[in-house]
């Protein structure tokens, strides 16, 4: 039996907001999709420029783009394309595993990254023809 594909999808963060400013929070572990294990963030990263390019096979991300604006390519194992523009602090994108992510940064846009493992190489899948051959594996059982 083919297992269910997890979607990537965009969650919304608590925000307060004031005549002063608004505050956006994470506030106990349900505020979560999995448990945080790691994080990091990009910066600095020249406008149009690429990041990502990979895919993962068990790690989980959390993506919010914290200032400017990313947009993040997709492709699930059913072939499935899909795309977000990330440009609201207060606006998550849930990146499951086994989906293979592309992420355009523009101009002074800073993206952190919350994830359910802690860094290990051997849980990337650097290169697409290895994600290919996975997608042909699951479409084919």
């Amino acid at each position: 039996m083919k297992s269910t594909i997890i979607r990537p999808e965009l969650i919304t963060l608590n925000s307060n907001i004031q005549p002063s400013g608004k505050l956006t929070f994470f506030e106990g572990l349900e505020a979560f999709p999995f448990p945080i294990k790691r994080d990091f963030w990009i910066s600095e990263v020249p406008d149009g420029e690429q990041r990502g390019v990979h895919a993962h096979k068990k790690e989980n991300q959390l993506l919010i783009c914290l200032h400017g604006r990313v947009n993040v390519k997709l492709e699930c194992l059913d072939k499935m394309l899909i795309e977000f523009s990330l440009e609201q602090a207060e606006r998550g994108l849930v990146l499951p595993p086994l989906v293979w992510s592309s992420v355009t940064f523009e101009k002074d846009a800073l993206l952190l990254v919350l994830a359910d493992q802690p860094f290990d190489e051997r849980d990337y899948i650097r290169e697409k023809v290895e994600f290919e051959r996975i997608q042909e594996e699951y479409l084919n059982n």
